[in-house]
């Protein structure tokens, strides 16, 4: 009966430890995307798309879980052990649902890429025209996106190159600089400068979709673990009981 329960308190211990290294592999993760794609990510305005937070907050999550079903495993803490048992349920409740809405949004994600890169572009040209304010946060983003993913406007130059207003100040062979390789700020022309001829639209929607994917992938894996996390801390919980549990 001893040598069970020791080899479950054993797993226990295991789990919990690839629980923290998991935990601070996401907190990595999600701190890198906000930093290298936060842009592209806000692009919809959807709650969905910040996807950063998501991860950095599971992270945290995994990463408390797993000290505190260390510690409770070690003690063989009953109360601390249904603690971290109802916890890891919420938390794989928690994981279930953004599971279900990554699955639905995903089938949305080029239909609102498209809608918000045509406001957002429309108002880069309405900053550069008219230099309000209003519109600074929309060009800083299409700049980034266009540096980024080396694309340039929504379905390539003619974004710009057939806009008349554009043409009307600028002329119809120039493009932003975000939209050439070989130049840092200010303009470029299609002509003298190697362009990004590609358009933004399929490259921000297949970004977005596949860090939908890594979120599907993480949730549905976690999903996983965390149910064999359940089963064994409620063995633990009753094994425990059995043999009459200690106190903090």
């Amino acid at each position: 009966m001893g040598c069970k329960k020791n080899m479950i308190k054993l797993l226990l211990v295991v789990f919990n430890v690839v629980a923290v290294i998991i935990g601070l592999a996401l907190i990595g993760i999600g701190a890198f995307t906000m930093y290298r794609y936060g842009d592209i990510l806000s692009i919809t305005e959807s709650t969905f798309t910040s996807i950063p937070t998501v991860l950095i907050i599971l992270g945290l999550m995994v990463f408390i879980l797993g000290f505190l079903g260390c510690f409770g495993s070690f003690r063989e803490n009953r109360a601390l052990l249904i603690l971290y048992t109802i916890l890891l349920v919420v938390v794989l409740m928690g994981e279930a649902v953004a599971l279900i809405i990554s699955l639905i949004y995903q089938n949305s994600i080029k239909d609102r890429v498209f809608d918000a890169l045509e406001v957002k572009t429309g108002e880069f040209i309405q900053y550069d025209l008219t230099k309000k304010e209003m519109y600074k946060d929309s060009a800083e983003v299409v700049d980034q996106i266009q540096e980024t993913l080396a694309c340039c406007g929504v379905h390539g130059i003619e974004t710009y190159t057939d806009n008349s207003r554009w043409n009307a100040t600028h002329g119809g062979t120039i493009v932003p600089a975000s939209c050439c390789d070989d130049v840092s700020s200010g303009y470029c022309s299609t002509k003298n400068n190697t362009v990004n001829s590609e358009g933004c639209n399929e490259k921000v929607a297949n970004t977005l979709s596949d860090n939908a994917g890594l979120v599907i992938g993480i949730s549905f894996g976690f999903i996983l673990i965390q149910i064999m996390g359940v089963c064994l801390g409620c063995v633990l919980c009753q094994r425990i009981a059995r043999d009459g549990y200690k106190e903090v």
